[in-house]
């Protein structure tokens, strides 16, 4: 195989398409920011952005899809502590109100349903993990109450203990809960719902903002932070933690209960990381005044469209169109007269 055969394979359909991600998600987070002049702001950078794509991947339709994509993926992180209250605070951020100052609309990706339902034999198909569980760590951790299932305690108890394990259980569902929540994350992103709603139905524009609930995002290192331009967490003190944690689940000791909370990296440490924090020391009603500010604020930097401008992805493709129209012609031009100094001749 030739080295210009692998130089043009490379540039025109190994890196158009991630670099299309990688640039629009880097764009989109940049123009995302309400300053003065934003909208001037971040238009002048998007046409920059697209006038130098442009010159290096003039036709390449892979580069626009992966603008479109890397446009989609602007997740919003939701993490936290075991027992902190990330669920309810999930809840609440999916609430829609009836009001009509209510403009924001929070869809939200449950990471820890995925890690569940990729346990299960036959929900998920090829994706699911079960019998690579069962295979490594026995037929001990199957439930006796439900048949065919995993019982989740069982296994948790197992690798809870002991750190090799632990990561040997992660190597297995990470990469499956991984693959599904980029899949969710894109579709939602996307909003392809939106466009196959019934003509003449009128619904009440809401600013979209996909949130990811996942507990162990810092855990899951650089490429995790890195996705989620923006992460919230929910925190308690850490002696209301172990205290719920028991709570909500009797039947384990206070050990055990120490165990999962050690397991993860302190609920501290992941709130001096991140954008937002939410804290769940008192009751409902101060979380949920908490997280109906936060819930405004963040769909204010995630989605306000005022402030971002145009779309780069037509940018891209409008210039991209002027380019090929430009050279079409250029090529209609030089036929025409190639037919002319023949019919002269």
């Amino acid at each position: 195989m030739s080295s210009s055969y692998l130089t043009w394979a490379l540039t025109e359909i190994v890196l158009p398409l991630p670099l299309g991600i990688i640039i629009a998600a880097v764009t989109e987070r940049l123009t995302r920011r309400s300053r003065p002049y934003a909208r001037l702001d971040n238009n002048v950078t998007k046409l920059s952005v697209a006038f130098v794509c442009v010159s290096y991947f003039s036709y390449n339709f892979l580069f626009l899809v992966g603008v479109i994509i890397g446009t989609a993926m602007q997740p919003v992180g939701l993490t936290g502590g075991i027992s902190t209250g990330k669920s309810t605070v999930a809840s609440i951020l999916q609430q829609q109100s009836s009001s009509d100052k209510q403009d924001e609309e929070f869809v939200i990706i449950d990471v820890d349903g995925i890690a569940h339902d990729i346990l299960l034999p036959n929900k998920l198909g090829r994706d699911s993990v079960y019998n690579q569980l069962v295979t490594e760590f026995g037929k001990d951790i199957l439930s006796t109450e439900e048949k065919g299932t995993i019982d989740r305690r069982k296994l948790g108890d197992i690798v809870f203990r002991d750190v090799q394990k632990r990561r040997k259980l992660n190597s297995i569902t990470h990469p499956k809960i991984i693959k599904i929540m980029l899949k969710r994350i894109l579709l939602e992103g996307l909003n392809l719902k939106n466009y196959s709603s019934p003509s003449g139905k009128t619904t009440k524009h809401r600013r979209r903002v996909v949130c990811v609930d996942i507990p162990l995002l810092f855990e899951g290192g650089l490429p995790m932070r890195l996705l989620f331009g923006t992460i919230i967490v929910v925190a308690c003190k850490p002696d209301l933690q172990l205290e719920r944690l028991h709570k909500r689940n009797p039947d384990l000791t206070l050990e055990q209960c120490r165990q999962r909370i050690a397991s993860q990296i302190p609920v501290e440490k992941k709130a001096a990381k991140a954008h937002f924090v939410i804290r769940n020391d008192e009751d409902l009603t101060s979380l949920k005044n908490q997280v109906n500010v936060t819930k405004a604020e963040v769909a204010e930097k995630v989605s306000r469209k005022q402030h971002r401008g145009a779309e780069l992805a037509w940018i891209i493709f409008g210039l991209m169109s002027i380019h090929w129209l430009k050279t079409y012609t250029i090529l209609l031009d030089v036929e025409l007269l190639h037919v002319f100094i023949r019919a002269i001749r």
